[in-house]
């Protein structure tokens, strides 16, 4: 078993303007299966269109507003949503609010997850 807490592991903040900070709460390496990520997008912030690899994504809006974009497609996410993002789909996220979004990010397997390590520390 393995239990964390947001605030207790090391945030790293995508290298883009604007762009999102993430939380490893189980990082790949404590799994093989699966990784849960803390992301929040600030104010205005976004991520660019990108694919997750081999990886599933599920996206669950904790708080705030994030507008989810594939293809000719945007839904706006809020909290009691989940979105899920298949191996192969491209998509960008946004938040258009002025204050920050929080998701969490559930990565199966966690090949993506693992990318996120090249971010830099806040």
């Amino acid at each position: 078993m393995h239990v964390t807490r947001a605030g207790t592991t090391p945030v790293r903040r995508a290298p883009i303007p604007g762009g999102p900070t993430a939380e490893a709460l189980v990082a790949p390496g404590i799994s093989d299966q699966v990784a849960v990520i803390h992301m929040e997008i600030p104010a205005g912030g976004r991520l660019p269109e990108h694919a997750h690899g081999a990886s599933q994504v599920v996206l669950i809006p904790v708080s705030g507003s994030v507008d989810l974009h594939h293809g000719d497609d945007q839904h706006a996410l809020l909290p009691g949503f989940a979105a899920h993002i298949d191996t192969g789909e491209r998509v960008s996220l946004a938040n258009r609010e002025p204050v920050p979004a929080s998701l969490m990010v559930v990565v199966s397997p966690p090949d993506f997850a693992a990318q996120l390590a090249a971010w830099p520390l806040v």
